[in-house]
């Protein structure tokens, strides 16, 4: 008995878009999460999209103006993944450095981490920083 054609054209197109390997491992690739950087009168204000990463995993640095945010969001299914059909959420290690265009109050950053979204509060100064300062997340 013959296959109908549309049966096997599906086949070949489910193997067809069906990821077994991905190109990029989750677990080795650092990756750079969306992340927007605007200045208001008083501050400097990072926020960044890293849903579902827990914040013991958050790393926040301060060095000179150059604003360090590290972390890892791993993936809770446990699941054996067999084929990907779809692959568009990251998981493993995240890094994204970014450079503040004026001095800032090291001392008074305040960063918090609601709904997915890590906010940080970087206040404007007069003068340059000259410590390398760790900033405690907080929900």
């Amino acid at each position: 008995m013959a296959v109908p054609p549309d049966i096997k054209l599906k086949e070949i197109f489910q193997e067809f878009i069906c990821i077994k390997r991905p190109y990029f491992s989750f677990d080795t690739e650092t990756w750079r999460p969306p992340t927007d950087v605007y200045e208001t009168e008083e501050a400097f204000i990072v926020k960044m999209a890293i849903a579902g990463a827990s914040e013991k995993d958050i790393s926040i640095v301060l060095e000179g103006n150059t604003l360090t945010i590290s972390g890892r969001r791993i993936d809770p299914s446990g699941h054996k993944k067999l084929c990907f059909y779809l692959m568009e959420i990251r998981y493993g290690y995240f890094k994204r450095s970014i450079t503040l265009p004026k001095y800032v109050d090291e001392n008074n950053i305040e960063a918090r981490y609601k709904d997915g979204f890590l906010s940080i509060n970087v206040p404007k100064s007069a003068e340059p920083s000259k410590t390398v300062q760790t900033v405690r997340v907080t929900l």
